[in-house]
């Protein structure tokens, strides 16, 4: 790789200084350790990372993939470890759970490249339905977890990780929280790699296969081999200790970084012993070492009280009787995110200090503003037309993505949500229970991702469901990532720019398949209403592209905005009860529409009993 890269992040310029996020951070990590294969599933807060290496990949020579679900990627980047590549791949939290089954059996078999598997956590439900803790994976699955804390240490610690994989021969993961994925800080840039792994699969099929005769073995190997991960950790530089005194803060992730900062704008480290916990298997040797050194401990870390119930089972291991604090003695909570201010209160009580001065600063209350659809977003009108259709009393089971904000009013199309996939699966189980007709929501993507069974179980049983896929042709909510769906024709021939959905849901016998505009409202609404009237499983395709995507890739695309006339609107307020399209504005009884928001949908305008919408002629039509 060039220094003159025309990206800044592949610059080989050693010792140079650049303020990145710290997704960026683990980019740069993996490319000083000569990544060469790359594959993931987006969600955020891990997206950036594979947009990232989505753009370099070709001047990297890095073999890239958007997989089709998060198991994929794990499976197709561990093979690839098989033969000596470097790999990687991403997901966010919920990804790793989707990947579970690969998952468990990999730290058996082994990798030979390095196998760095980055799980981005997401504290405080911040983009997810939930929160999960993914430390305990090194404890229940034998995985080497590495938790930075800031930008810098993500960087450092994934360009480590590599060759730490090969060398135990155990995959390992990054979890990054959301605060550290989406932080910037300054990273300085070490060397580039100028030579990368020789890539080449030698056949041992008493190592590569894990039948049960072969897995007893590697389950002794295993237990070898993550005693030898602590071992090496112990020299890894990722458990720095500052500070001194007689009065001990063991932290870990951002948590830490929280932390240090308190420490040190109150002028405590002085009194205070900090050490930082920067990856699983925390030595145990370390642990003993500081806990020997202070009379007591107070663990700042985020979720479950992981660390500090390593260190209370240390502590009475080796006969250390001091306090624990943390959790469980009542210092933090248990569930979400931290925040500076809320450590800062804990070190003050542990350490009997004044309370924090609060802010005396008074915010007005705002209203909420929950996340919405785009204005001339195709999901809106699709739900608006199937509302009309099949009424209140329908039962609704949405799915992640785009669609999930249908959600609550105005839309009402959301009445079941639980995971990727499973609103077929919910609407097959309410169905069948209830006697009544069901709808399912789902995306192109999402369909791809985990749909395409759920739908064949749906089939074989021949379920009461409509499921209707909402396909916008893009991966829209986590960045507009490809889609494997793009302006299908029913053809049901694989080309270039995607598959074709239709020909999907017939290969899994389903006879009742329908594909339609959702704007074009008369056709659609004939669609459905033979969809509601029907027997069995039956499949509608609402087809529109994502208007903020076209926005971005066609200077073509455009349709005029729409305005309203004062002197006809008499403040019914349908256009915002029925939609809530967010170019919509209402001041007291006064309607407008925002026409640099509006993208000219028609949607509002069918739905004004009184005209008073129309489209904006332009000057030169």
């Amino acid at each position: 790789m060039s220094s003159a890269s025309r990206f800044e992040i592949l610059q080989d310029n050693p010792g140079a200084r650049a303020c990145l996020l710290g997704n960026l951070g683990i980019v740069r990590g993996a490319l000083e350790a000569g990544l060469q294969f790359f594959s993931c599933y987006p969600g955020t807060p891990s997206s950036e990372i594979g947009d990232t290496i989505a753009r370099i990949a070709s001047d990297a020579d890095i073999e890239f993939e958007y997989s089709v679900n998060e198991k994929i990627a794990v499976e197709v980047a561990f093979a690839a470890s098989l033969t000596g590549a470097r790999s990687m791949c991403a997901m966010k939290h919920l990804g790793l759970s989707s990947a579970s089954d690969p998952i468990s059996s990999m730290p058996y078999v082994g990798v030979e490249g390095g196998l760095v598997v980055v799980s981005a956590g997401d504290p405080s439900a911040i983009t997810s339905p939930n929160e999960q803790d993914q430390r305990h994976y090194s404890k229940f699955q034998y995985y080497p977890v590495f938790d930075p804390a800031t930008p810098e240490d993500a960087r450092k610690m994934t360009r480590y990780a590599f060759g730490f994989s090969e060398e135990t021969r155990l995959p390992v993961i990054m979890r990054p929280t959301t605060r550290v994925c989406h932080a910037s800080g300054m990273v300085e840039f070490a060397a580039l790699p100028a030579e990368r792994n020789t890539v080449k699969f030698t056949k041992n099929p008493p190592r590569y296969v894990p039948i049960p005769v072969n897995a007893r073995r590697m389950r002794l190997e295993l237990t070898e081999r993550f005693k030898k991960a602590e071992t090496l950790l112990e020299t890894s530089g990722f458990y720095p200790r500052t500070g001194s005194g007689r009065r001990g803060v063991i932290a870990s992730g951002v948590a830490y970084a929280y932390t240090a900062q308190v420490l040190e704008d109150l002028d405590l480290l002085g009194e205070v012993s900090l050490l930082q916990v920067g990856a699983y298997p925390a030595p145990e040797k370390l642990l003993v070492a500081f806990l020997e050194s202070v009379d007591s401990v107070l663990v700042v870390e985020e979720l479950t009280p992981y660390v500090e119930e390593l260190v209370s089972l240390v502590a009475f291991r080796h006969g250390r009787q001091i306090s624990v604090l943390g959790k469980r003695s009542g210092h933090f909570r248990e569930e979400f995110e931290y925040s500076p201010d809320i450590v800062e209160d804990a070190v003050r009580d542990y350490l009997a200090l004044d309370r924090r001065k609060k802010s005396t600063v008074t915010i007005p209350k705002l209203p909420p503003r929950p996340p919405v659809l785009c204005p001339g977003c195709p999901h809106r009108t699709s739900f608006h037309i199937v509302n009309k259709v099949f009424g209140k009393k329908t039962v609704f089971c949405n799915d992640i993505g785009c669609y999930t904000l249908g959600y609550g009013e105005p839309l009402n199309a959301c009445d079941v949500l639980l995971c990727m996939g499973s609103s077929i699966s919910q609407a097959s189980g309410i169905a069948r229970m209830t006697g009544n007709r069901t709808v399912a929501y789902i995306g192109d993507s999402t369909f791809f991702h985990s749909g395409l069974p759920a739908l064949a179980n749906a089939a074989q049983a021949n379920d009461a469901i409509t499921v209707i896929i909402l396909d916008n042709y893009i991966t829209a909510m986590t960045g507009f990532q490809p889609s494997l769906s793009k302006n299908g024709d029913g053809d049901g021939a694989k080309r270039a720019d995607g598959f074709s959905i239709e020909a999907a849901v017939r290969g899994l016998g389903v006879e009742d398949v329908s594909i339609v505009d959702p704007f074009d409202e008369d056709a659609t609404k004939s669609v459905l209403k033979s969809a509601k009237a029907g027997s069995g499983l039956n499949v509608v395709i609402c087809r529109s592209p994502c208007v903020v995507h076209e926005h971005r890739v066609s200077k073509d695309f455009h349709r005029a905005p729409f305005k309203i006339t004062p002197e006809m609107c008499n403040a019914c307020s349908a256009c915002v009860r029925v939609l809530g399209c967010p170019s919509i504005l209402v001041e007291g009884s006064e309607y407008t529409i925002d026409e640099e928001l509006c993208d000219g949908c028609e949607l509002c305008a069918r739905i004004c009993q009184h005209d008073a919408i129309q489209q904006v002629i332009p000057e030169d039509a």
